[in-house]
């Protein structure tokens, strides 16, 4: 620990008044106060891992517009975020990882809780208008996806639940990681963002004639799940100041 201070005396100049270390008492947690340049720097090494977090979005884009074995793509891209995930905690200090694992964490969290919110969203947005349209469409076509052709109905909704419910937690893990403004604003960007995607493949690919009470019911759940996305990730992450680096000894 000694020494990884004084290397970031070093890294923030001899002499220079920019940084301080302090220990709270009744807890062995020292505090380091780093220079905005230090801190920009840092961030950018996560931000780049966040983008590794797309590979569920990635074997679904891959699916959908090229016929790419769903799950060839997915291992593949999951082996790709092992390894960038690797790098990153071999290349990180003590301070670094910690703040990567709680970025993870709260993504996943978020994600989660913004995806349920998203569902329920749509469920009531579909209520809403007379006519007959599943907001869970995409369910059995994720579980086709997934699992291929010829299986039972059962294993067919559990497999697309999954892959939907995989989806909503990594695109919150994303967004952690690439927005260091956790905000209603940011979030429902970010929700619009991935709606652009939705509008673009879903209505050709799911065969939707609905196309007015499609367009209601997904805009309105991935604005319901970037607002969600937003508020949540900004209270799981707001211990941590973006000026700051904690290492609990």
């Amino acid at each position: 620990m000694d020494g990884s201070h004084e290397a970031l005396q070093t890294r923030l100049g001899d002499g220079a008044d920019t940084g301080s270390s302090t220990t709270r008492p009744g807890r062995n947690v020292r505090r380091y106060v780093v220079a905005p340049d230090d801190v920009a720097a840092a961030g950018r090494g996560p931000r780049l891992l966040g983008v590794f977090f797309l590979f569920g979005g990635a074997a679904v884009l891959g699916y959908i517009l090229w016929g790419l074995p769903y799950r060839l793509v997915l291992g593949l891209t999951i082996t790709l975020l092992v390894v960038a995930s690797i790098r990153s905690f071999r290349g990180a200090d003590a301070a670094r990882r910690a703040e990567m694992k709680r970025m993870w964490w709260a993504g996943a969290i978020a994600g989660l809780v913004a995806t349920a919110a998203y569902d329920l969203a749509r469920l009531g947005l579909s209520y809403l208008d007379p006519q007959p349209f599943d907001p869970f469409g995409a369910i059995p076509a994720f579980g086709e996806m997934a699992l291929g052709p010829g299986k039972g109905a059962a294993a067919v909704i559990a497999a697309g639940t999954a892959v939907h419910v995989l989806n909503g937690v990594t695109f919150g893990t994303v967004y952690v990681f690439l927005f260091p403004k956790k905000t209603v604003a940011t979030g429902v960007g970010w929700g619009l963002f991935l709606e652009t995607f939705q509008l673009a493949l879903y209505p050709g690919w799911l065969g939707i004639t609905t196309l007015r009470e499609f367009v209601t019911v997904s805009v309105g759940g991935h604005i319901v799940y970037g607002a969600a996305l937003g508020v949540g990730s900004r209270r799981l992450m707001r211990d941590v100041p973006s000026s700051t680096r904690e290492v609990h000894q």
